[in-house]
C-alpha cells in the first residue's frame, strides 16, 4: 500500500519552489484527513496544506526554513501499524537558515564627550562697566594688547582686573579661552545627536515574492517593448460624486473604485486592449479582468477584480477591501491574483503627481494613476481651480499602436469627466 505524500504544491504557472514556514505537526503526531500539518509560503501567498490521509505523520524531509522544488516530497503519512523506509538520499532543498536571516552591520562612531564642571558661558566675560580710557582707547598693557590682536579678541568684550581696569594679559587669555569652550560645546551638540541614533546597514535575504517580482519586471522591460500616453483628466465632477454617494449612502468609496468602473467600460468599447500577446497570435480577451496593484511589506500584488465590467462600484469597492486585506496578510487564492487582462496602479495616495508603470504582462498596458490635485485652469478664458488627475498608459506596441492607445484614454476620459456615465 502505498503511503499518503505530503508534497510541494504548485500554485501558479511561474513558481517553481516553495518555502516551508512551519510545521504544526512533528513526526509521530496523529493526524487526520484535511487537518493542516504544515504552512508554506510560495512567491504570493501562504497557506496550510493538509494531511490527505488519516494516520500518523512521518519524518519529515523538509525543515522550517527550507526551500522545496514543487513537487518535492515534504512528509508521509503512515497508516496503522506501517513504518517508513529510510532513504539514503534526502529530497532536493535548498536550505535557509532563519539565524541568518537579517545581519546587521552597525558602522563606527565616536561618542560625545562628556563636560564636566559647571558651563561657562562667554557672556560672564563680558564688561559690566567700561575700563578707564586713554584718549578714548581702551586702558590696556602692551602685552595685552599684542595677544588679543594675535587671538582676534576684541578689547571692548574684555573685562581688565588691573589697577582701574587696566587690561592685563590674563584678562586676555581668560577671555579667549571661554570663547574657546563655547565654541567646543557647540561642535559636540551633532556628535552627540549621532551618536543617539547610527545608522545601520542590513542585508535582507530576496522572499520568494521579490524573487518573482524581480524575474516578471525584468521579463517585461526586456522583450516587451513599452511606450507611454499621459493625460491630465478633470475629475472635479468625480470627486462631487463620490462625496453625495458617501453622504447618502456611507459607503467607504474612494476614487479609485471610480476609475476602476470606469476602466472597465473603457475596455469593452476597445477590445484591442483588453488583449495579450501570444507566440502566434494576439488573444483579445472576451472578459474585463482588472487587476488592482497592492503594496504589501515584501512587494507588489495584483489582486483581479473579475469581470469588472458587470459590477457597481459599490461591489468593486467592497471587492478591493477585502482581497487588499487577503494580498496583506498573504492569504489569496491563484485565482484571486492571476489571470488579469489589464492592470492599474495608484500612487496618489503618496501625494505622486505622476509616474510610468512596468506592464504586468501578458497584459498589453497598464494604467498608472497620480494624485488629485487642486489646480488653476482656464475655462472660458477664467482662471478657475478644478481638481485635476494625471494618468499614465504603458502600452505593449506589439498589440496596441499609438492612436489606439489614445482612443482607450479619450473614452476612459469621458468616463471620469462625466461620471454619471458610469451608472448608466
Amino acid at each position: 500500500m502505498t503511503m499518503p505524500e505530503i508534497i510541494m504544491p504548485k500554485m501558479g504557472d511561474a513558481m517553481t519552489e516553495g518555502k516551508v514556514v512551519k510545521w504544526y505537526k512533528q513526526p509521530g503526531d496523529r493526524v487526520k484527513k484535511g487537518e493542516a500539518v504544515a504552512e508554506i509560503e510560495t512567491d504570493k501567498v501562504n497557506l496550510d496544506l493538509e494531511a490527505e490521509a488519516d494516520g500518523t505523520l512521518g519524518e519529515q524531509a523538509a525543515k522550517e526554513g527550507d526551500m522545496v522544488p514543487v513537487g518535492g516530497v515534504l512528509a508521509k503519512i503512515l497508516g496503522e501499524g506501517e513504518k517508513e523506509e529510510k532513504k539514503d538520499e534526502a529530497p532536493q532543498r535548498r536550505v535557509t537558515d532563519k539565524k541568518d536571516s537579517v545581519k546587521h552591520t552597525t558602522g563606527e562612531y565616536h561618542e560625545a564627550i562628556e563636560q564636566k564642571g559647571p558651563r561657562r558661558d562667554l557672556a560672564q566675560n563680558v564688561v559690566a562697566m567700561p575700563a578707564a580710557s586713554e584718549g578714548g582707547r581702551r586702558k590696556s598693557s602692551p602685552l595685552a594688547r599684542k595677544m588679543a590682536a594675535e587671538m582676534g579678541v576684541s578689547l571692548e568684550q574684555v573685562q581688565g582686573s588691573g589697577p582701574r581696569g587696566r587690561i592685563v594679559a590674563a584678562d586676555i587669555k581668560k577671555t579667549s579661552g571661554a570663547a574657546a569652550a563655547s565654541a567646543a560645546e557647540f561642535s559636540r551638540k551633532p556628535a552627540a545627536e549621532a551618536a543617539a541614533a547610527p545608522l545601520e546597514t542590513k542585508i535582507i535575504p530576496l522572499t520568494a515574492m521579490r524573487r518573482t517580482i524581480a524575474k516578471r519586471l525584468a521579463e517585461s522591460t526586456g522583450p516587451i517593448p513599452h511606450f507611454y500616453l499621459t493625460a491630465d483628466f478633470d475629475v472635479t465632477n468625480l470627486a462631487a460624486m463620490r462625496q453625495q454617494l458617501l453622504d447618502i449612502s456611507g459607503a467607504k468609496l474612494s476614487l479609485n473604485d471610480f476609475i476602476i468602473r470606469a476602466v472597465a467600460l473603457a475596455l469593452r468599447h476597445h477590445p484591442n486592449v483588453n488583449a495579450s500577446w501570444g507566440d502566434d497570435a494576439i488573444t483579445q480577451h472576451g472578459e474585463v479582468h482588472v487587476g488592482v496593484a497592492v503594496a504589501t511589506p515584501e512587494g507588489l500584488i495584483t489582486p483581479v477584480i473579475r469581470n469588472a465590467d458587470q459590477k457597481s462600484v459599490v461591489d468593486i469597492a467592497s471587492e478591493v477591501r477585502a482581497l487588499a486585506d487577503k494580498a496583506k496578510n498573504r492569504k489569496l487564492k491563484p485565482d484571486e491574483y492571476q489571470g488579469s487582462t489589464f492592470t492599474i496602479s495608484n500612487l496618489g495616495a503618496w501625494g505622486i503627481e505622476e509616474f510610468t508603470a512596468i506592464i504586468n504582462p501578458p497584459n498589453a498596458a497598464i494604467l498608472a494613476i497620480g494624485a488629485a490635485e487642486s489646480r488653476p485652469v482656464v475655462i472660458d478664458k477664467q482662471i478657475v481651480i478644478r481638481e485635476r488627475m494625471k494618468v499614465t498608459m504603458s502600452c505593449d506596441h506589439r498589440i496596441v499602436d499609438g492612436a489606439l492607445g489614445a482612443e482607450f484614454l479619450k473614452t476612459l476620459r469621458q468616463y471620469i469627466e462625466q461620471p454619471l456615465r458610469l451608472f448608466v
